[in-house]
């Protein structure tokens, strides 16, 4: 081998590397609102085990101000994370996540705390999702797995 092909390789697979990595950086930026609410979930329930304080910045992005102060209302008075509808997080519940649209901009997010475990159900609205993530509601946890237009307060 010659000197040159040292230096051609290493190259090359920089080249390789920094085309991958736009690569998903543009297919994260046309992502699908399901995957987008997806990317939420994973961040939030991972920010829960590791630094929950980064939560407040992903929350601010994602959210309008009205649901944040509304989200901060139900888990002080369930005790519960308003936005998982659990105290804590589990990796299998980060790893059994999933999003599936339902009509007029309404998601439902399912996770389970183990195998043999019911699915956490957790509608949710959303919009904007071409030019950003925004989440406009989510359901109250007294509510189930209710959703729709009508659940959303009047202005």
């Amino acid at each position: 081998m010659t000197k040159t092909s040292h230096i051609i390789r290493p190259m090359a697979s920089h080249r390789f590397i920094s085309v991958l990595i736009l690569s998903i950086f543009c297919l994260s930026s046309f992502a699908t609102c399901e995957q987008q609410i997806r990317e939420f979930y994973v961040a939030y329930m991972r920010n829960l085990e590791h630094n929950p304080a980064q939560n407040d910045s992903l929350c601010n992005a994602c959210m309008t101000p009205a649901l944040i102060l509304q989200l901060r209302e139900e888990t002080r008075r369930s005790g519960a994370d308003a936005i998982i509808r659990a105290q804590d997080v589990c990796e299998y519940g980060i790893r059994s996540l999933s999003v599936a649209p339902l009509t007029d901009g309404w998601y439902m997010v399912r996770y389970k705390w183990n195998r043999d475990s019911d699915y956490i159900e957790i509608p949710l609205k959303a919009a904007n999702c071409e030019s950003g993530l925004k989440i406009l509601h989510i359901t109250p946890t007294q509510l189930g797995s209710r959703y729709g237009d009508d659940l959303l307060p009047q202005d």
